[in-house]
């Protein structure tokens, strides 16, 4: 599908064009698009948008990608892992601006991109555990070795200098599960639920959380539907917000900024999800300012 927006100001990058790759028409994608192009039209940027939506159809990307080769466009804005890896592959000589990505690591390495990833730094994390759970001391952590093994490793420096000790369990296959639960049972106050495509695997995850209830160790998720299954809580996204800053990083490469230059980043706003229910049943006291606070309570 292909349509054309137009967005009316004055501005001195009047008339620019910009091409969206959207990986999917579900809500964030829409909220998103929405803080992109109403940040650009706040600042009085008037530019034509053509739109190619692959509703999730891996088979769409290439046809739309050899189109956007050929518009003209001075800017796409991609959206979601498909769009934004589709992309990258292709196209070397146009300025990619990616929002709705786990990680940045992609972004980094080609020169024409940035972009804005979903990944909260792990001294966020710590942050709002000591404001959710300020008792908790020993944080555990299962993680496949292949997929997160450079992260672990900061992850357990920056614990130090914050007064924690992460409690890292490798896991290389579904099989070494048990094991490493059983280890964190005795060594670990709370379970980050760190992005693992291994660990976090809807199967796998189910035993977490049944882990987590059985042994009176709360679990942070990492999205508002583990929330929902039973963990204590999680960092969500304002998707309009994301949207906006990365039309802060399209303003800059229209205005003549390499995009190499500008770093990819993480959500600059927090919000959070909170189960009242695991909060009963785990005997959690939590403060009324963060339970007023929260974007959704179960």
């Amino acid at each position: 599908m292909i349509s054309a927006l137009l967005f009316s100001g004055k501005s001195a990058l009047a008339g620019e064009k910009i091409t969206l790759l959207i990986s999917s028409n579900e809500a964030p994608y829409k909220a998103a698009v929405s803080g992109f192009n109403g940040y650009l039209a706040k600042q009085g940027i008037q530019a034509g948008f053509e739109v190619y939506a692959l509703d999730g159809d891996a088979a769409k990307a290439g046809p739309a990608i050899e189109k956007i080769k050929t518009s003209g466009s001075r800017l796409i804005f991609t959206l979601g892992s498909l769009a934004t890896e589709a992309a990258i592959k292709e196209i070397s000589d146009i300025p990619i601006v990616a929002c709705l990505v786990l990680r940045t690591d992609s972004l980094k390495n080609a020169e024409n991109a940035t972009g804005v990833g979903l990944e909260f730094p792990f001294e966020t994390q710590v942050e709002w555990l000591q404001r959710i759970l300020p008792q908790a001391k020993g944080v555990g952590v299962l993680y496949n070795p292949e997929e997160n093994q450079k992260r672990v490793e900061r992850a357990v420096r920056l614990a130090q200098k914050a007064g924690l000790h992460l409690e890292a369990q490798e896991v290389r296959t579904p099989q070494d599960i048990p094991a490493a639960l059983n280890k964190l049972s005795k060594r670990a106050d709370v379970i980050w639920g760190m992005a693992d495509s291994l660990v976090l695997s809807p199967t796998i995850g189910k035993n977490v959380l049944l882990f987590s209830f059985r042994n009176n160790i709360p679990c942070i998720g990492p999205s508002a539907a583990w929330v929902k299954a039973g963990a204590l809580y999680s960092l969500d996204w304002d998707y309009e917000d994301l949207g906006a800053q990365c039309g802060e990083m399209a303003q800059k490469v229209l205005g003549g900024a390499d995009p190499a230059s500008i770093p990819a980043t993480a959500p600059r706003k927090v919000l959070y999800t909170l189960n009242l229910f695991t909060a009963r049943q785990m005997k959690i006291t939590l403060p009324d300012e963060l339970v007023h606070g929260a974007r959704q309570t179960y």
